[in-house]
């Protein structure tokens, strides 16, 4: 037996590290990870000297591992597989010297995956060692340690890594691995070196320029993002770092003598220029919520970049109102005094030398750093005028396109309601959204500029009578209550049809301006007319009233070609934050929403002109908010051919099956059909995305569901059900894809399932309450302070009884009245307690989701015992499953 300058270890004779490729020859001195040797063997003596423990397996060693790769490859991580494991530590004189003997022997610990040998080996190990610790902390030296980080280096799966530096307790001496890291710094290995610092938790012992700068000149941004988030000192001083480079006129100039002084290899020369090296910068602020005050230098470009655009909007394409552009000019310009002297000189270049004397005594700008011209301009005035004008005195309005040759909005002016107080808005959620089907949707935010960020300043709502402003800024979070009836109302509603133009930057704003509206734009009704423009490419027979070949993809552009005349945007550009809010501002925000409602009403016309379906593309869209992915390369088996997808074996429903009879799990790729299916009253378990598809597998054998997927997981899952059991779903279309489960396995639907399962929990336990109930259980669920005074006491507690209804909502879907059924279990006697505001069962009653117009106005409510969602009444079921099942139900 050998002795281990560790311990008394396993038999065999002496040998210095190795590779396992090669049990013949010794490492020499190198680095993590190379074989050559380190530029500083003298410096780091930690890093460079050889592996110390024996790594050559002797005969009894090489006689256990071969007898664990068989039994591993037969019973994989099993009992008799994990005994024989903690056998052998237990029999091992130093359990972490022979756990990395074996290891690096593995064959696969090179490429270790989740299924493979050296994983259950760190697994197994990590256990042991957690359980023993007290027996066996004391052989762990701090010289084991650093040939453990020796012998990880040798592979590259980040996740082993990670393992067995928890297992070996490198974290607590972190310092003992500065040197390695420093190694390979010297040999450019920076996403190594990055790497290890962070899992080591050593981002003090480094600074930005030593692996992070070079990292970024790699464009490995991926690595630089893991180390920064454990380190908000190196988070401010390389932001710092990358603003003062844009202090110099050339970004590529300044970081090329940069690049050549420390030979940093594998440059992407095409990322440093002044773009990319911006957006680099603004991309950390914004990720770990950096001060602006920080990047003094993308400021100051920014704000640049915004004058040179105001400039051309407004002397080149002649589309800035005047009380905008000095709003916007006075933003872009600040306090610099560098840009308030640009801002004089380039008016100046373009002719306006009126203007251009305006600023420079706004400014005050010295007369010694005004343009020949407009020193020439003020010496030839009447010498009576030469005082400085006031600052409200500018030229005459801007010779935009007159407002008589853009479109105009075409109700009077007293149907656009500014919404800004409180009463204001109930006022709006009582009568604003009565009888409304459709409504057009904006909003408007002020330009930023530098590094601060735009917040939503107003959200414009048009229905066919109106338009309501909302002020966001005067609102802001005030009557959260109120929010969350909009949202319940309207955004969450798919019952009315919301239209926008380039909809997911404002459904961005909304979303982080107003949480309360908590909202989904998937399947509820929002569709996007910029989506349905470009859709016409594919219908030749479409053509809009007015063929307008000028203009880009832009909202102006597509009510000129629809009705006639281009929108006037010289507000566009405007400090939509600044109170009180100009009459013209307020006529342009409306305009925008509501011309929304008219350009849809065009294209509906010219799409039944042209006899094409308008309803089944509109409906197609607002089905698929998001652009289709790419679709990913199939996989390709040994001979390195495209793996075939196997055959869907046939149907195992000789005949037909009443709805209630099925019952189906959909994994995660189709959620949508998922919920259909519910809508036809089937028992239909729906995959989150976070859960595997192997759940699928379990629900079909548990329940005796049908198996629905998609091509990915069908080749998995087929193998693992009977014939049949599997469904393979072909289509993207969710109706055609309802229409495939239903013929595959023969299901009828009538009337009398459709709608008959609770679209939150899948569960079909449905008990009616009348309004009083509902008011009862509000007032219950309610915190007293808040709370009205109760005349009866005895009220608040027992149950209440059911009245008969003609037909109830799901979700916000609203069918008739379900038929009697032993399937489906509709109670109609005592089983809602009003004290505790809970069903039978225990449940919570979410009641105050309901908002209160609602319970005001409607008689009827519906209560889910199994999750306790809350559904009111409806008179449109007809008319939503003449659309939505027209070619299902029977």
């Amino acid at each position: 037996m050998s002795q281990s300058r560790y311990g008394r270890g396993a038999p065999g004779g002496s040998f210095t590290g190795s590779s396992p490729k090669s049990h013949s020859k010794g490492v020499a001195a190198s680095c993590p990870g190379q074989n050559q040797p380190c530029p500083n063997t003298s410096k780091h003596k930690n890093c460079c000297s050889d592996i110390r423990i024996v790594l050559t397996l002797t005969e009894p060693e090489e006689a256990f591992v071969a007898e664990l790769k068989n039994m591993y490859r037969l019973l994989k991580k099993s009992p008799p597989v994990v005994s024989k494991l903690g056998n052998y530590f237990n029999q091992c004189s130093n359990p972490y010297e022979s756990f990395l003997k074996i290891l690096y022997n593995s064959q696969e610990f090179y490429n270790a995956n989740k299924k493979s040998l050296p994983l259950l080996l760190i697994e197994e190990f990590g256990s042991f060692a957690t359980i023993n610790r007290n027996k066996i902390a004391h052989l762990l030296t701090g010289k084991l340690k650093i040939d453990a980080f020796k012998i990880i280096t040798k592979q590259n799966v980040q996740s082993v890594t990670k393992m067995i530096i928890d297992i070996f307790e490198m974290v607590q001496d972190g310092a003992l691995f500065v040197d390695n890291i420093q190694c390979l710094i010297q040999k450019k290995q920076y996403k190594e070196a990055c790497q290890y610092a962070a899992m080591l938790s050593l981002h003090d012992k480094f600074s930005t320029e030593e692996f992070l700068v070079p990292l970024i000149f790699q464009d490995k941004l991926h690595f630089v993002d893991e180390f920064l988030h454990g380190s908000p000192s190196h988070q401010r001083a390389l932001i710092q770092f990358l603003d003062s480079v844009l202090d110099h006129n050339s970004v590529r100039d300044a970081m090329g003598q940069y690049i050549a002084d420390r030979h940093i290899p594998q440059v992407k020369y095409d990322k440093i220029h002044g773009k990319p090296w911006k957006r680099l910068i603004v991309r950390f602020t914004k990720m770990f919520k950096i001060p602006a005050d920080l990047t003094p230098n993308l400021n100051r470009r920014r704000n640049e970049g915004a004058l040179q655009f105001l400039l051309h909007k407004r002397f080149i394409e002649n589309s800035f109102g005047d009380e905008s552009w000095k709003e916007m000019v006075q933003e872009a310009v600040g306090d610099n005094e560098d840009l308030q002297r640009e801002l004089v000189v380039r008016v100046a270049q373009y002719g306006e030398f009126a203007e251009a004397l305006r600023w420079a005594h706004f400014y005050s700008v010295d007369r010694k750093d005004w343009p020949y011209g407009v020193r020439m301009f003020d010496d030839n005035r009447d010498p009576h005028s030469r005082q400085p004008p006031p600052a409200d005195d500018w030229d005459e309005p801007n010779a935009a396109l007159s407002k008589t040759q853009c479109h105009q909005y075409p109700l009077p002016f007293n149907t656009v309601l500014l919404v800004d107080d409180p009463r204001k808005f109930e006022s709006f959620l009582d009568v604003g959204l009565q009888d409304v089907d459709i409504v057009g949707i904006d909003c408007e935010w002020k330009p930023s500029f530098g590094g601060k960020t735009s917040e939503l300043a107003l959200l414009q709502i048009a229905t066919r009578r109106s338009v309501y402003v909302l002020d966001i800024v005067t609102l802001g979070d005030k009557a959260p209550h109120l929010w969350m009836e909009l949202g319940k109302f309207l955004f969450n509603n798919c019952d009315i049809l919301k239209l926008g133009f380039s909809l997911s930057s404002d459904i961005s704003m909304i979303r982080h301006a107003l949480p309360n509206l908590n909202f989904s734009t998937k399947h509820m009704g929002f569709l996007d007319l910029c989506m349905l423009w470009k859709q016409l490419e594919k219908y030749p027979k479409v053509r809009l009233p007015f063929d307008v070949k000028t203009g880009g993809p832009s909202l102006s552009t597509l009510v000129h070609n629809c009705l006639g005349h281009p929108l006037d945007k010289s507000e566009q550009f405007s400090n939509w934050e600044k109170r009180p809010l100009r009459e013209s501002q307020i006529y342009y925000a409306s305009l925008d929403a509501f011309c929304l409602i008219q350009a849809y009403d065009v294209l509906k016309r010219c799409f039944e002109e042209a006899n094409c379906p308008f309803d089944d593309l509109c409906y197609s869209l607002i089905q698929h908010d998001k652009s289709p992915r790419k679709k990913p390369r199939r996989a390709l088996n040994r001979s390195g051919q495209a793996e075939s997808d196997p055959p869907q074996p046939p149907s195992p429903q000789t005949s037909s099956v009443q709805a209630h009879e099925v019952k189906m799990v959909c994994d995660s790729m189709l959620q949508g059909l998922g919920r259909s299916l519910r809508r036809c009253g089937i028992d239909t378990v729906i995959l989150e995305n976070n859960q595997s598809p192997d759940e699928c597998v379990k629900h079909a054998v548990v329940d005796n569901r049908y198996i629905l997927t998609r091509k990915k997981g069908f080749r998995v899952l087929i193998k693992c059900v009977t014939a049949g059991q599997c469904l393979r779903v072909t289509s993207d279309h969710p109706d055609e894809q309802l229409d495939e489960v239903l013929n595959f396995y023969k299901i009828v639907v009538t009337k009398n399932h459709a709608f008959t399962r609770c679209m939150a929990c899948n569960g079909n336990k449905v008990i009616t309450v009348p309004q009083d109930t509902i008011k009862a259980l509000h007032s219950a669920a309610t915190p007293r302070k808040y709370a009205p005074p109760c005349d009866d006491e005895e009220e608040a507690t027992g149950f209440t009884s059911d009245e008969d209804f003609d037909d109830y909502e799901v979700g916000c879907y609203r069918p008739t009245k379900p038929a009697e059924s032993k399937q489906l279990a509709f109670y109609t006697d005592n089983r809602v307690d009003l004290g505790l505001c809970q069903t039978k069962l225990g449940v919570q009653i979410k009641v105050n989701s309901l908002p209160l117009t609602v319970m005001n106005t409607h008689e009827v409510f519906y209560i889910c015992e199994e999750c306790g969602e809350v559904y009111y009444g409806g008179s449109h079921f007809e008319r939503i499953l003449t659309r939505r099942l027209r070619e299902t139900v029977q």
